[in-house]
């Protein structure tokens, strides 16, 4: 994602912004179209060093074929990528050229450019590259590359369009500060339709003017699984998942101690059924294990409450309850064990609300 403190944001694959670029031009600032020799040269980076030149100087060329079968050629700042989802719209269901079509095509893998292609070859320009009056690009000459290269003059674009893919960095579209980059979860989706289904299915309805027309449609939809994965991952630690209380599985696990103990798991189970009824989802832990495999486990699965109850505790008439988040524990007399707690979690519930 790319974002900026003025409030704009967007998805980095589809992010407008503004990028800052700067010509190279030949000693005496000449802009005369000139062959450089660049031996094995061919890459931007292997072209910025071989030159000593940031890639903000250099224009990348790809090739690609669209679903008419037609060659692209497609330029975008040197220190830029490609953005698909852009191209797409210009370039239906579009493939890069493989090695063996480029060399088919005539033209040459690492040193392609814009000058002398072939007729029917289409180009393609990233808008930003209209600031720049003298290009370095390839020279279409296996180990060469030319500077001086001028639109107009030395080649003609078919179509300027946003097609790099914005980074952080760049200048923001609405405020022109540096966009600043951050990863995010997708979860969820909105997407305009148009009249593509409602053409198919002829929903049509009739318009204030008595015309019939065909639907405008959209959809939209929560990843329920999505969420559940940028909620774990926003509120964790090394032992295990913090389910915050307005999402967890259960509200309170109750942990016997002692599995083999008749007063403890009567007690615990006991409890479970009293906090039930005071409106509290609980899980009972009464698997014959140890409590060490008990408490790694209530971590780990990330419960809320954990109400422990102990056999030398029940002898003094007390339970122990943690709060998972921050692992503080309290020792609760056995009689207040359950309203306490009830309390505590409803009182926890209208934050939520």
């Amino acid at each position: 994602l790319l974002y900026c403190d003025c409030g704009f944001a967007a998805n980095a694959e589809v992010a407008h912004a503004h990028y800052e670029l700067e010509e190279y031009l030949l000693p005496g600032a000449q802009r005369e179209l000139t062959k450089i020799h660049t031996p094995g040269v061919a890459t931007m980076d292997e072209l910025a060093d071989f030159l000593g030149i940031g890639k903000e100087s250099t224009v990348k060329a790809l090739a690609a074929r669209d679903n008419t079968g037609r060659i692209t050629v497609l330029l975008i700042p040197g220190n830029h990528e490609l953005a698909p989802l852009k191209t797409e719209k210009i370039l239906p269901s579009f493939e890069f050229l493989t090695d063996a079509e480029m060399e088919t095509a005539g033209i040459v893998k690492g040193f392609l450019g814009p000058v002398g292609l072939p007729e029917d070859m289409r180009i393609v320009a990233d808008a930003s590259l209209q600031k720049l009056t003298s290009w370095l690009v390839g020279a279409n000459e296996k180990d060469y590359h030319l500077a001086g290269a001028q639109p107009a003059r030395d080649f003609e674009v078919d179509l300027w369009a946003d097609i790099a893919e914005a980074s952080a960095g760049d200048s923001c579209p609405v405020c022109a500060l540096p966009l600043k980059g951050a990863r995010g979860i997708e979860v969820g989706q909105v997407f305009q339709l148009g009249t593509k289904y409602s053409e198919s299915m002829n929903a049509t309805y009739m318009d204030v003017d008595g015309a019939e027309k065909h639907f405008l449609m959209g959809c939209y939809g929560w990843g329920i699984t999505r969420c559940i994965a940028a909620i774990v991952e926003q509120s964790y630690d090394e032992q295990g998942i913090i389910w915050p209380l307005s999402v967890a599985p259960a509200e309170v696990v109750v942990i016997p101690l002692s599995a083999g103990d008749d007063a403890v798991s009567a007690t615990a189970a006991e409890l479970a059924e009293q906090l039930v009824a005071q409106g509290i989802e609980v899980a009972l832990d009464d698997r014959d294990e140890r409590a060490g495999v008990k408490f790694n486990d209530a971590d780990l699965i990330g419960w809320p409450y954990q109400l422990i109850i102990g056999k030398r505790g029940l002898e003094a008439a007390t339970v122990e309850l943690k709060t998972r988040a921050t692992g503080d524990k309290l020792s609760l007399p056995l009689s207040e064990a359950v309203n306490t707690l009830a309390e505590l979690v409803k009182e926890q519930r209208k934050l939520f609300l």
